[in-house]
């Protein structure tokens, strides 16, 4: 991961009209960080899809939970922006791309479907959450970055179970599946084949941690070929698919040796 911008870190948050963008249910892109955000004017419109049935004749005011869970969304906006961006501080937090995104959806469909909220008003607490911590942001950004995010961790760990740790088989599963994904779109390009290089690398490691463990040649190629399968399903079967593990450490498992080069 890059270096934060030393001129961007002194200065209050990148860009407050930079929130999450949802994709597709039950399926998005399979590689995190690939984080894109929508302009504030777009940001509820573009993430709440759920029509609003019949609006209150007098805009409703979330409960205390409810302002407390679009407050954390707010936050976890900004960090995973910032953390999609190489911020030091950002990047000491939990990964925030996907779980982060997905309590952002969450938090702003029941704010309607729920709170009784109209899609406007969550649009516009969002933005004045945003804008007041840009405010408090203004002195010392990383800390007050780190200062909001904390207190909503444990309410994300309790609506969106923390991401699982893939193993070596599994990261070269998901990575190939990247690849696969990415080659199906057209002629092969600098991205696929950054990701066929990926997943060989963790295939190798896989099949010979396979083979250290006792395996025969061909029982590590089927332990291998079987961690396919089983992510293969997992990816058309399972809500949010591989999107459920960390797959940055997949990055970090795919890492040169010391004294290599691949």
């Amino acid at each position: 991961m890059r270096a934060p911008d030393t001129a961007a870190a002194q200065s209050p948050w990148t860009d407050r009209s930079r929130f999450f963008v949802q994709t597709s249910p039950g399926r998005g892109p399979m590689i995190a960080p690939m984080l894109r955000f929508l302009p504030a004017a777009a940001l509820i419109l573009a993430l709440v899809t759920t029509p609003v049935t019949a609006a209150p004749e007098t805009p409703a005011v979330p409960d205390a939970a409810l302002q407390a869970d679009l407050h954390c969304a707010a936050a976890f906006a900004i960090a995973a922006s910032e953390q999609a961006r190489g911020s030091a501080a950002a990047l000491a937090l939990p990964p925030l791309a996907v779980r982060g995104k997905r309590f952002f959806a969450d938090v702003g469909a029941r704010a309607v479907e729920q709170g009784g909220m109209t899609q406007e008003a969550v649009r516009n607490l969002l933005v004045a959450e945003v804008t007041a911590m840009q405010r408090r942001a203004a002195t010392d950004p990383n800390r007050e970055l780190v200062a909001e995010v904390r207190p909503c961790l444990a309410r994300l760990d309790a609506a969106v179970p923390p991401l699982q740790t893939p193993d070596l088989a599994q990261c070269a599963a998901i990575l190939t599946l990247a690849w696969e994904e990415e080659r199906a779109k057209g002629p092969e390009g600098a991205a696929a084949r950054d990701l066929r290089t990926l997943a060989q690398v963790l295939t190798a490691r896989a099949r010979d941690g396979f083979i250290a463990s006792g395996k025969s040649g061909d029982g590590a190629d089927a332990a291998v070929e079987s961690a396919r399968e089983a992510m293969r399903s997992e990816a058309a079967n399972r809500p949010g698919g591989v999107n459920n593990y960390d797959i940055a450490h997949c990055y970090d498992l795919a890492a040169p040796d010391a004294k290599s080069h691949y």
